[in-house]
C-alpha cells in the first residue's frame, strides 16, 4: 500500500506483552494464527495451519474468504493495541477487497497498520500476502476501523 503508517506509539516492552496476551486469546488460537508487532508500525499475522475447513474457493486450494476476514480483523485489532494504552480494541468498521486467488500454500502473512488516528478510533489498511515473497502482489487488501474501549 501507499499510505503512510503511523509509527507505533507505545514502547516495544508493553508491545510485546500485549502481543504475547494476544496470542493466547482463544479465537487466536483456534483460527491458526499467531500475531507481532514489525518496527516502526506494521503488526503481522501468521497463519500456521489452513486444515480443511480453511479451504474454500469453489473447491479450489485457495482460502476461505470467511478465514481471510477473521485473520484482517485480527491483525487490525493487533495493529490498534500497538497505539492504544487499553488492553481492549476492537473492531468498528473491516472491508476486504479480494484481488486475486489467495492459494492455501502461498497466502500466509497478513499485515496492518494505522495510517491515521484519534483517541477513539486507528484508521487501517493492511494486505494479505505471501510471506516469504513480501513483494509480490497482495491475495487481498484490508480497510478497517479500530478503538479502544
Amino acid at each position: 500500500m501507499t499510505t503512510y503508517a503511523v509509527p507505533f506509539r507505545l514502547p516495544a516492552s508493553t508491545r510485546a506483552r500485549k502481543a504475547a496476551v494476544f496470542n493466547a486469546r482463544a479465537e487466536v488460537q483456534w483460527f491458526g494464527l499467531t500475531g507481532h508487532f514489525s518496527d516502526p508500525a506494521d503488526a503481522v499475522i501468521h497463519l500456521h495451519h489452513t486444515g480443511a475447513g480453511a479451504v474454500g474457493g469453489g473447491g479450489t486450494a485457495a482460502l476461505n474468504g470467511g478465514l481471510i476476514a477473521a485473520g484482517f480483523d485480527a491483525a487490525a485489532v493487533l495493529a490498534g493495541l500497538g497505539h492504544y494504552d487499553s488492553d481492549v480494541v476492537v473492531t468498528l468498521d473491516l472491508s476486504v477487497r479480494f484481488l486475486r486467488l489467495a492459494h492455501v500454500d502461498l497466502a500466509s502473512e497478513f499485515v496492518a497498520r494505522v495510517v491515521k488516528s484519534t483517541r477513539a478510533i486507528a484508521f487501517v489498511e493492511g494486505e494479505l500476502r505471501n510471506g516469504a515473497r513480501a513483494t509480490d502482489p497482495p491475495f487481498a487488501t484490508l480497510t478497517a476501523m479500530v478503538g479502544p474501549i
